[in-house]
C-alpha cells in the first residue's frame, strides 16, 4: 500500500533498555546522548504518523501529531484532525488519564505549539499547566502569529525545549502549509502516467490505462490527502474523469482507532474530519467557460459523488455561460488573464487556492497544462509513473519549455524512485521546493 504505516514498541523497548544499560555501565555521556537522540527520533516518527491522520481535513491549518512519554511509557497521543477542531497537543492533554497526568513527561510534537488564542485555546500555556517538563519539536512554525513565540512561552516557564528532530520529514509533511506562508500560493504536485518513451496517450488518443492498477491506487491515496485536483478542459472532454478518491482501504485506519481509544471512545466514526476517504475539490481550467454549453459535460459534473466542482475561467468568459454553470450548481471562478488574453493566470489561480485554504494541489491534466505550469515555474513536486510500454508518436507529457541547450534544461533535485507493481514511480522536487524542505528559504518578500 502506498500510504501504509507501521509502529513497533520493540524499538522503543530496545532503546530504553540500551540507555539503562549505558547508565549502569557508567559509559560516557556521548553514548548516552546518542541513544537519547535515537529514542527521540523513534517517538517523533510516531508523532509524524499520527499527524497524517488529518490529511485532507486540516488545511489551512498544518498537519500535527503529538506523543507524551514518561519513563519509557507512552501516556497519550493526539493529532489535529480537522480545521477548527482541537490541536494535537490539546487533544492529547484532554485525553490524559494517568493518576499523575502528564507531570514530568516529555512531549513530542511535529510543529511548534501555538501561543495565541484562535478557534481553540493556545497550546503552549496548556502544556505548561499540564506539568510537562520537556518538549521535543520537529520544527518551528512559519506562521507569523506563532513563529518562535510558542517556544519562548515554554522556555520562560522553565521547560526544556529541543527543536529539529526529524525536521525534514516534518517539513515534507507540511510542505503545503509552509508554501502558503513562504510563497503565498498552493504547493503544486504534477502527476504524470507515461510510457517508457514518455507518451501519455496512443496515436488514437487512448490513455486508459497506461499504468497498472497498483499505480492508480497510489493516485487515489494522493487525491484523498490533497485539497484540490486540477485538469484542463481538453482532458475533461476527452476522458470525462470523475477525479474522486477511491482507495481500496484506509491506510490510516489503525491510527484513527488508536486516537479513538485514547480519547475514551469505543464506538462511532472518526474523531474528526469527515467520512473517509476525503474528497478533493475538482477544478477544470476553461478560460471561456465553453463546457457550460455542453449538456453532457454538465451532467458529469452534477453527479453527487465526490467533491465540489469549480470551473476556473477568465474575465472574458460570457456571463451567460457562467450563469448556466451556476444554475447547474457548479461554481465558476473568474481569474485574471495573462498578458495577451490567452488562457488563465495560473499564478493567480495558485494564489487564490491558498487564500481559500486549499494549499495542496494535485495536477492531473494533459501536456498543455503541465507545460504551462512548468514554463511559469509553478510545479514544486513531480510524481511520474513510468510504464514498461512503448507507444511512439508525438503525445509527450511535456511540450516546449524554451530550453535551447542542455545548459538551459530544468534541473530537478532529490530524485527518488520506487517500483509499484510493473511500473516505476519517479519523484523529484524543483530547486525552490527542495530549498523549502531543507529550511533554507526566506519568507516571501524578505531578503534579495
Amino acid at each position: 500500500m502506498p500510504c501504509s504505516f507501521s509502529y513497533s514498541m520493540k524499538d522503543v523497548a530496545l532503546f530504553v533498555s540500551r540507555m539503562e544499560a549505558l547508565g549502569k555501565a557508567g559509559l560516557g555521556s556521548m553514548a548516552a546522548e546518542g541513544c537519547r537522540r535515537e529514542l527521540d527520533r523513534t517517538y517523533m516518527r510516531l508523532a509524524l504518523k499520527l499527524a497524517r491522520v488529518g490529511m485532507g481535513w486540516t488545511h489551512p491549518n498544518p498537519r500535527v501529531g503529538a506523543v507524551a512519554v514518561r519513563d519509557g511509557v507512552i501516556l497519550g497521543v493526539g493529532a489535529h484532525l480537522e480545521f477548527g477542531g482541537p490541536h494535537a497537543e490539546g487533544a492529547l492533554i484532554s485525553a490524559a488519564t494517568t493518576p499523575d497526568g502528564l507531570r514530568g513527561a516529555t512531549l513530542y510534537v511535529t510543529l511548534e505549539p501555538c501561543a495565541h488564542e484562535g478557534k481553540v485555546a493556545a497550546c503552549a500555556p496548556a502544556i505548561v499547566k499540564a506539568g510537562i517538563s520537556r518538549v521535543v519539536a520537529a520544527m518551528e512554525d512559519p506562521d507569523p502569529l506563532v513563529q518562535g513565540r510558542g517556544f519562548s512561552v515554554l522556555r520562560e516557564a522553565g521547560l526544556q525545549v529541543d527543536v529539529g528532530v526529524m525536521e525534514r520529514a516534518a517539513r515534507i509533511l507540511n510542505a503545503p502549509f509552509l508554501w502558503r506562508h513562504l510563497r503565498k500560493r498552493a504547493f503544486v504536485t504534477l502527476k504524470v502516467a507515461a510510457s517508457l518513451d514518455g507518451r501519455i496517450a496512443a496515436a488514437d488518443g487512448s490513455s486508459r490505462w497506461i499504468t497498472h492498477r497498483r499505480a492508480r491506487e497510489w493516485v487515489h491515496c494522493w487525491r484523498a490527502s490533497c485539497d484540490a485536483v486540477l485538469i484542463g478542459r481538453g482532458t475533461f472532454e476527452a476522458d470525462r474523469p470523475s477525479l474522486t478518491a477511491r482507495p481500496s482501504a484506509d491506510p490510516l485506519k489503525r491510527w484513527r482507532a488508536r486516537l479513538m481509544r485514547d480519547a475514551g471512545r469505543t464506538t462511532g466514526g472518526d474523531l474528526g474530519g469527515g467520512p473517509w476517504p476525503h474528497q478533493p475539490v475538482r477544478i477544470v481550467l476553461d478560460s471561456r467557460a465553453r463546457m457550460a454549453q455542453k449538456e453532457e459535460l454538465l451532467s458529469v459534473m452534477q453527479e453527487r459523488r465526490g467533491g465540489p466542482w469549480i470551473v476556473a475561467c477568465g474575465a472574458r468568459a460570457p456571463g451567460a455561460s457562467r450563469e448556466r454553470l451556476r444554475r447547474a450548481g457548479i461554481r465558476s471562478w473568474v481569474l485574471p488573464e495573462p498578458h495577451g488574453g490567452a488562457g488563465v493566470d495560473l499564478q493567480a489561480l495558485t494564489a487564490g487556492l491558498a487564500e481559500e485554504g486549499m494549499l495542496d494541489l494535485l495536477v492531473e491534466g494533459g501536456a498543455t497544462l503541465a507545460t504551462e505550469l512548468m514554463r511559469q515555474n509553478l510545479v514544486d513536486r513531480f510524481r511520474i509513473f513510468v510504464s514498461p510500454l512503448l507507444l511512439g508518436g508525438e503525445r509527450s507529457w511535456a511540450g516546449e519549455l524554451g530550453c535551447g541547450s542542455l545548459a538551459e534544461g530544468r534541473k530537478l533535485i532529490g530524485l527518488w524512485t520506487r517500483r509499484v507493481g510493473p511500473d516505476v514511480l519517479l519523484q523529484a522536487l524543483s530547486p525552490d521546493a527542495d530549498s523549502l524542505l531543507r529550511g533554507q528559504l526566506q519568507r516571501a518578500g524578505e531578503g534579495s
